[in-house]
């Protein structure tokens, strides 16, 4: 008899990881559910600490508890080093709480943090009020069950090859209902993460070097002669760092001098992915011996190489039009198989005398993306319920012009996404100790989104994407991609506007990492409608001069102009990049 119940447990639970779980059960109430994220707080899970509380503010109004809860949501944005968001939590406890029960712990709390940003000035001398130059902070508030915050946006993907076209992002939301007003905190590793310390997973305290690069995307040179050209013209421009593009996508434009008919692979040998030619170590030969430094730079999801018959390999998102599951753009990160590809990928490329490796801003996943079965399946076990969209979004609709919306997301998504933001920051720990395996020395950059940096919801629900999930995972620079053109497009906002925000996403950067220099500010000197060099009038640098003086007055952050361009006259920026004393 126990040999026959087993398989059936079995069927019965691989059948269920393809429904969304029925709430029929009793649902905890408002002393469960802060318990529990009390629970959460104390084992350093903040994301689930902070949706415990909110949880009890939004769902029990009326609860004893929620001036406890209130209290709680300072206290862990405290723990965090969010010293900005801690005050203004204090603040408002205060403020609705005159006669609470923790006044004395609030103000004790409000004074902490105050003196927290003093020592963050005296040390760094950097700008650390919580807003850009002009610019009134943004007030963060603990909604009611009854209110809702909506936020628009249409994006870009960003990293694309010079003379691609510059595609736009279909994130099929423009309007989100975030649960909270409250800022996701630093989000913690998918396993083990609940018996680890806190401070193992604060950010290195090792010294980098300040960088300024140049992104290449494309040189137009058709022989290594021309390729040393361009080099040597960096040089001189200033740039101490080349960060060359080693992958070739569909769309891409070829390396003139690379030899090769195909349309997609890598450029460095490997036998885990189709290789077009393999340049890397002539390009750091050439490079080296001009007295810069060269960091590869290389793709991971969309590296797909060679998979086109292996549909499980890649993965799936959830068409809204349709209301179907179909295969996605990139990998499934969540086959076995996949990853020791792409670590076997980054094994090999660490071999090569380069000196270290950007992520291309694919290590990312949309809000309806990925629900491959191996995620379902790994989801499941952790949390014993299925990802299915009936569960996940608030009232899809079709906008007049034809994409898809959400009005909002529910507490189970934001669950899933912070999630999926876990195990891509796992995906990336692996990936680096692989290259590492090959090159202890290497260092990496993480390309994040800047709206990742500015807003942790968005940057979730958007992209899996938070800039306090990637600080002490490794990394050696956080790259922002500050492209303030993308971002006057996308947000409908004049310079002025777009460049304050270049310089917010500097400062919060700088404040998570406490060190400017691993901060690498990626400015863009392409125009996203012309494609062509930003300026070229009578003062052809004045803009990226304006976007460089907002953002050094952060502090003396690394800095990469994308993507390199010889129309560009980089060498007349020479002296601006220099932070003001």
């Amino acid at each position: 008899m126990k040999k026959r119940v087993f398989p059936l447990f079995l069927i019965f639970s691989v059948i269920l990881a393809f429904f969304p779980v029925q709430a029929d059960e009793k649902l905890p109430g408002p002393g469960e559910v802060y318990d529990r994220a009390i629970e959460h707080f104390h084992r350093g899970r903040y994301l689930e600490a902070l949706e415990g509380f909110n949880r009890v503010i939004r769902s029990f109004p009326t609860s004893r508890l929620v001036p406890y809860a209130q209290f709680m949501i300072g206290q862990t944005f405290l723990d965090m080093k969010k010293y900005e968001e801690a005050i203004e939590q204090f603040e408002f406890y205060l403020k609705t709480y005159p006669e609470g029960d923790r006044v004395r712990e609030s103000e004790q709390g409000l004074k902490e943090a105050r003196e927290k940003i003093q020592q963050r000035k005296q040390i760094s001398g950097t700008i650390v009020t919580g807003k850009p130059p002009g610019q009134e902070p943004r007030k963060l508030e603990v909604l009611k069950a009854s209110e809702h915050s909506t936020q628009r946006g249409i994006f870009q993907d960003s990293e694309r090859a010079m003379g691609a076209t510059v595609m736009e992002a279909t994130h099929p939301k423009e309007t989100t209902t975030i649960p909270s007003k409250v800022e996701t905190p630093s989000l913690r590793t998918l396993k083990e993460s609940t018996e680890r310390p806190t401070e193992e997973i604060a950010p290195k305290t090792q010294k980098v070097k300040r960088r300024i690069c140049a992104q290449i995307t494309y040189l137009d040179g058709r022989n290594w002669v021309d390729v040393e050209k361009r080099i040597k013209e960096l040089k001189e421009a200033g740039v101490d760092t080349i960060i060359f593009r080693v992958f070739q996508n569909k769309g891409d434009r070829i390396y003139k001098f690379v030899k090769t008919s195909q349309e997609e692979g890598v450029l460095f040998n490997t036998q885990h992915a189709f290789v077009l030619e393999d340049i890397l170590e002539k390009v750091a030969e050439i490079v080296h011996r001009h007295g810069l430094e060269l960091f590869a730079w290389m793709t991971t999801r969309y590296a797909t190489y060679g998979t086109e018959k292996k549909p499980e390999y890649w993965s799936k998102h959830y068409n809204f039009e349709t209301k179907k599951m179909e295969i996605g753009r990139g990998l499934n990160l969540f086959h076995p198989d996949v990853l020791r590809r792409l670590e076997g990928i980054f094994r090999d490329l660490g071999r090569y005398p380069i000196d270290g490796i950007l992520f291309q801003d694919d290590l990312i996943f949309r809000h309806n993306e990925d629900f491959s079965l191996e995620a379902n399946k790994a989801f499941f076990k952790e949390f014993g319920y299925s990802p299915h969209p009936d569960i996940f979004y608030i009232e899809p609709y079709q906008s007049d012009s034809g994409k898809y919306y959400v009005k909002g997301y529910t507490e189970q998504f934001w669950t899933w996404a912070t999630w999926k933001n876990r195990y891509l920051m796992e995906v990336a720990e692996r990936l680096m100790a692989a290259a590492k395996a090959s090159n202890p020395k290497l260092q990496f950059m993480i390309n994040l989104y800047f709206e990742a940096v500015l807003n942790d919801l968005n940057g979730v629900a958007w992209f899996s994407q938070v800039l306090s999930e990637a600080v002490g995972r490794g990394f050696d620079y956080y790259a922002v991609m500050a492209y303030h053109r993308q971002a006057m497009k996308g947000r409908n906002i004049e310079l002025k506007e777009a460049i304050d925000l270049m310089a917010e996403a500097a400062q919060k950067t700088i404040q998570s990492t406490g060190d400017p220099h691993r901060v690498l500010m990626k400015i863009w000197i392409l125009d996203w409608k012309s494609n062509e060099a930003v300026g070229l009038d009578l003062a052809p640098t004045k803009e990226i001069e304006e976007v460089l003086e907002s953002v050094l007055k952060q502090g003396n952050v690394s800095l990469a102009f994308v993507p390199y361009t010889p129309q560009f006259p980089l060498h007349q920026l020479k002296e601006r990049w220099r932070a003001p004393n």
